[in-house]
């Protein structure tokens, strides 16, 4: 029978630390595509807030309205930097999951291949018990028919 692959539990755990670091890392990539989809909708909506601008300064514009417009571009280009930080961070973020889900990957994969090579040495061992096993009976055999030609034969 074979033995018990001591260090199965810890093959079970390297799976389920695996499983959870790619569930994280794709939580860590919705992240990331949600920054970037806010940003583009900022670069959208300040490319249209310009095309009004120009409209509205075709048009003719007060000062005040002028520089109601500049200063809600200014804030607008604010929140833009700052979207791009945050897709910066986001990158990062999935970066380094990634790293530590490649890991997990490596350590899964150690385990699996020592978990392996056990079923290996055991179907070795185990083929060779057979095969005593089966060369004893061949032994015992012979030897029993040796002995029952020999007490033929002498009788």
């Amino acid at each position: 029978m074979a033995r018990h692959f001591p260090l199965k539990p810890l093959v079970g755990y390297a799976q389920n630390q695996t499983d959870d670091a790619a569930r994280h890392l794709n939580e860590l990539k919705k992240l990331w595509q949600a920054a970037e989809e806010k940003l583009r909708q900022l670069i959208a909506y300040r490319g249209e807030y310009r095309d009004r601008l120009s409209l509205a300064e075709s048009r003719g514009l007060s000062v005040t309205a002028w520089r109601d417009y500049q200063i809600f571009m200014a804030k607008l280009d604010g929140a833009i930097d700052m979207q791009q930080g945050e897709v910066l961070t986001c990158l990062q973020r999935w970066e380094h999951g990634r790293e530590l889900w490649m890991l997990q990957q490596r350590k899964l994969k150690a385990y699996q291949t020592l978990s392996k090579r056990h079923d290996q040495r055991e179907m070795q061992r185990e083929s060779k018990m057979e095969q005593r096993e089966q060369d004893e009976f061949a032994r015992h055999s012979f030897d029993r028919q040796q002995r029952k030609d020999e007490g033929d034969g002498g009788g």
